[in-house]
């Protein structure tokens, strides 16, 4: 296509870049103490987030969310904090431990943020004669990134979407 004939477009990416710097902008623009604060209540939920996981506390793990929440994990996606509930709710029949690291926050504004953590994912089957034995496993279930958007609501901050994005698995043999 000739570049006469896409000239149509020009506003279009002018107003996408524009969007972008403004956002950035936004976040620059904050007081360091305020940048801080953010920062360390979206690290917080992360961290939370694995910690609720691990220990089977799904009512505790969807108020992470916002209302309207997205999740999506292991080719399922799940929206809104009831979705969530669900998801979680079911009574634990494996043990899993979320190794969380590398969490770095871009605070976007005074209500937006983004954030990547690394997650190094084990499981393994709960024995139902001792619940509370070590579980013996071969390998770690997934290592990868969490891709989260976070949100200031009314009561804090809350993760409004994440994505898993698996980047090694286990050799299955």
């Amino acid at each position: 296509m000739c570049q006469e004939s896409l000239g149509f477009l020009r506003p279009f990416f002018l107003a996408v870049a524009l969007s972008c710097m403004l956002s950035g902008a936004q976040g620059q623009a904050l007081p360091d103490s305020q940048l801080q604060q953010i920062k360390q209540a979206c690290e917080t939920l992360v961290l939370d987030y694995a910690n609720h996981r691990d220990q089977s506390r799904g009512e505790r793990l969807a108020q992470l969310f916002t209302e309207d929440a997205e999740l999506l994990v292991n080719g399922q996606t799940f929206v809104g904090r009831e979705a969530l509930r669900n998801r979680f709710k079911a009574p634990a029949t494996q043990t899993f431990r979320h190794m969380m690291s590398n969490v770095q926050i871009t605070v976007t504004g005074e209500t937006h943020a983004t954030g990547v953590s690394y997650a190094l994912i084990f499981a393994g089957a709960i024995e139902p004669q001792n619940p509370g034995a070590p579980i013996v496993v071969s390998d770690f279930l997934a290592m990868g990134e969490y891709h989260d958007t976070f949100e200031l609501t009314d009561v804090g901050w809350r993760i409004a979407s994440r994505r898993f994005v698996p980047v090694f698995l286990p050799n299955a043999q």
